[in-house]
């Protein structure tokens, strides 16, 4: 009986292992980080045009005021804001997988209810912060992308550079790297465990230093795959993240004038149907 308890475990220990294993592993195979790295990429040049858009509009608006031209300018402004974050919340949902529900309200039955719905709804105002925010996401994710793409690739591609000292990781101060002893001590008794690791990287190209053959440079690159492996992960943790923000930002916005149009179409197919 404990020999087919241990045997259990184990294989569900070696399945378990073997999950993590494909896990790992498979995350350039799977759809998903490509979605993912599509909805990073374009985070930076939708948050710019974003933020220059409010900027702009509540700008002008607020400063037209007096000749009551700007209010008509404030109201378009938040208008399309609304569309823009009912396709943020379309965009989150198709590349990230998120859940994000529109606001189930009624359509409204004329012009004035319609903008005086738009204006006391709190997801609008929601998703106008959650737009002025892109902007900054759209920075950390840029900064998070070219950062961790080209280390990765310069580690991936170290073969075809690593004789050249203008290509590569390259730090502006030698960097000192030490491992200090262990030393546990005890009622006069000690127990001590001698790391005798010094090095130092002096300033300049790292790979040509350290990579002066091409078995260096293939080392190098075969470190690159797990470092380009690790980094794909943190993209995926990264848009997981943003997916989880916006489903706290853009839940029960405004649908999109799209979405209304098929819900009248509906309600009133569903009155001829009667």
């Amino acid at each position: 009986m404990n020999e087919r308890i241990t045997t259990a475990s184990e294989a569900t220990s070696d399945w378990t292992a073997a999950r993590a294993a494909r896990w790992f592993f498979g995350v350039p195979l799977r759809p998903r980080t490509y979605a993912n790295l599509a909805y990073l990429a374009f985070a930076f040049p939708l948050g710019l045009a974003y933020f220059v858009f409010l900027v702009v509009g509540f700008s002008v608006g607020a400063s037209l005021l007096i000749l009551l031209v700007g209010l008509p300018i404030l109201l378009f402004v938040v208008f399309v804001a609304s569309q823009i974050a009912a396709v943020e919340r379309t965009l989150a949902e198709v590349l990230l997988d998120a859940d994000i529900p529109a606001d189930e309200a009624e359509p409204a039955e004329g012009p004035i209810e319609w903008l005086t719905g738009l204006l006391l709804n709190l997801g609008t105002w929601k998703g106008i912060a959650f737009l002025f925010s892109k902007f900054v996401i759209g920075i950390a994710t840029f900064v998070a992308l070219v950062t961790g793409a080209s280390f990765a690739l310069t580690l991936l591609l170290a073969p075809l550079h690593y004789g050249n000292e203008h290509v590569g990781i390259h730090f502006g101060r030698p960097v000192h790297v030490e491992i200090p002893d262990l030393i546990y001590q005890h009622d006069g008794w000690t127990v001590g465990l001698a790391m005798p690791f010094d090095a130092t990287i002096q300033a300049g190209e790292v790979i040509s230093t350290l990579a002066d053959t091409v078995w260096g440079a293939l080392l190098i690159s075969a470190v690159g795959v797990l470092v380009a492996l690790v980094v794909l992960h943190l993209f995926n943790a990264l848009a997981w993240l943003c997916a989880r923000y916006t489903e706290l930002m853009l839940s029960r916005t405004p649908p999109s004038l799209l979405a209304e149009w098929r819900a009248r179409q509906a309600d009133a197919q569903t009155a001829g149907d009667r």
